[in-house]
């Protein structure tokens, strides 16, 4: 599993709340659950392991995170639309700081090789702490800022930046063995840019209208309030998939997918020479191969990946599901 998309409340003001962002959120955590699932099916069993890796997949994992960043930045901007708080940033701040250390902790005892050192949670936090001295300037510093700080991965691309100690940047050519990376850069943009539309002229006074649209619904209801504790729900929702998933694959109902195992010699060998002739670097094909063997290993797919050589379109698949299972 691959915990790649991660929320963060509103900051209840007085006004009342705006039901349309809490519905976007709760959309946004629909959206996280069931990329969520796709990984927790392909864990047990009930589904291809290839199934995370996909290019739908992929596309949800990277717009889903980008709709929680973007929604931080439009909190930000509602919560403190009068003057900047910064006794109720602060505690914003402690709050998400906090459920980030609890991830990294919880996923070193759950998955030790896929520890998350830093994940949605860690670049929502650092990316808030950015965007704090914007939040009372003009809209055009923030949108500014974020096509600068999107951009920058582009120009900018060294091994400098490698060493854990930068790695978090975004800026390094290696990527970590994870299951869940959100480099500071380029995603601490996405907060900037959400950050500068809603402080554009008359953006706020729509949002915060007195005739504005509510959730008044039981299905639009439910949608917002989960968006309302939407740290809460993106904390609980994994223990209570993979509970779920255990339930549905012990039952039997669903038959295991059980094809042969791959021959790891032979199928590290082929992946690591396709990917290193690509460019990629040795020690990042290393972790990028170990993390696609492990996620085919019960396909369907494994016989034919494991055999002969790592040339043309089998090359390039094995390159694609490194380049996926390293979230580039």
């Amino acid at each position: 599993m691959t915990a790649a998309h991660g929320p963060v409340d509103d900051p209840p003001k007085p006004g009342g709340r705006v039901d349309a962002v809490d519905v976007v959120r709760g959309v946004a955590l629909i959206g996280m659950a069931s990329f969520h699932l796709s990984w927790d099916l392909a864990d047990f069993g009930v589904v291809s392991p290839l199934l995370p890796f996909t290019p739908p997949m992929r596309l949800l994992s990277h717009t889903v995170a980008s709709a929680f960043l973007a929604l931080v930045g439009v909190s930000l901007a509602l919560a403190h639309r009068d003057r900047l708080n910064l006794s109720a940033f602060g505690r914003r701040f402690a709050l998400i700081v906090g459920a980030a250390a609890l991830v990294t902790i919880g996923s070193s005892f759950f998955a030790p090789g896929l520890t998350i050192g830093f994940g949605i949670l860690h670049c929502i936090a650092l990316a808030s702490l950015i965007a704090l001295p914007l939040i009372e300037a003009p809209a055009a510093a923030s949108l500014a800022a974020g096509v600068v700080a999107i951009a920058l991965p582009f120009f900018v691309h060294s091994k400098a930046f490698d060493p854990p100690a930068l790695l978090w940047l975004g800026l390094g050519e290696a990527l970590p063995n994870t299951l869940d990376w959100r480099p500071l850069l380029p995603w601490a943009g996405v907060t900037l840019l959400g950050l500068g539309a809603a402080r554009l002229p008359g953006v706020l006074p729509w949002l915060m209208r007195p005739g504005r649209w509510r959730a008044r619904s039981a299905p639009a209801w439910a949608i917002a309030f989960a968006g309302r504790h939407s740290l809460a729900v993106y904390l609980l929702h994994q223990p209570i998939l993979i509970a779920l998933v255990w339930t549905v694959a012990a039952s039997g109902l669903v038959a295991p997918w059980a094809p042969p195992k791959l021959d790891d010699s032979a199928f590290l060998a082929a992946c690591n020479r396709s990917c290193v002739a690509r460019g990629r670097a040795a020690d990042e094909c290393d972790s990028g191969c170990q993390c696609v063997k492990d996620a085919i290993e019960r396909s369907d797919e494994a016989a034919r990946l494991g055999k002969g050589p790592a040339e043309g379109e089998r090359g390039a698949e094995l390159k694609r599901m490194a380049d996926a299972c390293m979230g580039r």
